[in-house]
């Protein structure tokens, strides 16, 4: 079976959710937990970075950033810029697309793979077609309500599900490339972040909400971020917080 595995890296990542301790790749820990448990998959990257791929075994798409959909220049309310948020999130799905593999999984570069488990991904997606984590917040509502100041406008009242229907989260996304289902999905997806640039689990649930399309949502262990630890099982940890790393490892990467 072959396997695909989409990085979109864009932007500054010291202007990331991140923060490490120590320097490490920008592909990292994510490239290790791959090497170690899908070792013979291919690996994609796109980047507005050509240099990305010099220290990996990866092929690089190289994205000018002049010609990507989003304002170089856009802020949410807190005043953080967005460009690179929007365009990881983006490329992410245009690699699953684009994918002519049998199964394609994207990937945020901050995930540790603690559990063998992990490579039951693969099945899973192929059978389900589209996978993804839960977002931690649940609700739709909650985590992309416009008051936040997190890069979300979500009114109530602007669809009749009042907001209360599940939110997803990028932290990985499974496609299998052939499942119409879930390419209707991804490309609303891809629409509203062209006409809308806002956050990408929110519009992932408007893209659900549109369509009548949902991914098949995985248990918490394949997404552990501030809201789970502790949960048991763990499978893929979203170590880009700290409190994650601070819980389950020796000391901060």
């Amino acid at each position: 079976m072959s396997l695909d595995i989409i990085f979109a890296e864009f932007g500054d990542r010291s202007k990331a959710n991140q923060k490490w301790a120590n320097p490490i790749g920008r592909l990292h820990p994510t490239y290790e937990g791959i090497k170690t448990y899908f070792p013979d998959a291919n690996i994609i990257c796109y980047s507005d970075d050509k240099s990305i791929g010099e220290d990996y075994d990866i092929e690089v798409r190289y994205i000018n950033p002049e010609k990507t959909p989003f304002d170089r220049n856009y802020r949410e309310g807190s005043g953080k810029l967005k460009w690179g948020y929007h365009c990881c999130d983006y490329y992410q799905v245009q690699g699953l697309l684009d994918s002519k593999a049998d199964v394609a999984i994207s990937m945020d570069s901050d995930l540790m793979f603690v559990s063998e488990d992990v490579k039951t991904l693969v099945p899973i997606i192929e059978k389900f077609g589209i996978c993804c984590p839960q977002n931690e917040r649940q609700m739709m509502k909650v985590d992309g309500i416009y008051t936040r100041g997190n890069d979300g406008d979500y009114h109530i009242g602007e669809d009749e599900s009042g907001g209360n229907i599940l939110t997803y989260d990028l932290w990985w996304l499974g496609l299998k490339p052939t499942d119409e289902r879930g390419r209707i999905w991804l490309k609303e997806f891809q629409r509203l972040m062209e006409t809308n640039p806002k956050r990408g689990p929110l519009q992932l649930s408007r893209a659900a909400w549109n369509t009548g399309v949902y991914p098949y949502p995985m248990p918490k262990q394949f997404g552990v971020g501030s809201g789970h630890i502790g949960c048991g099982e763990e499978i893929i940890l979203h170590v880009g917080h700290e409190n994650v790393q601070d819980h389950y490892l020796e000391r901060r990467i």
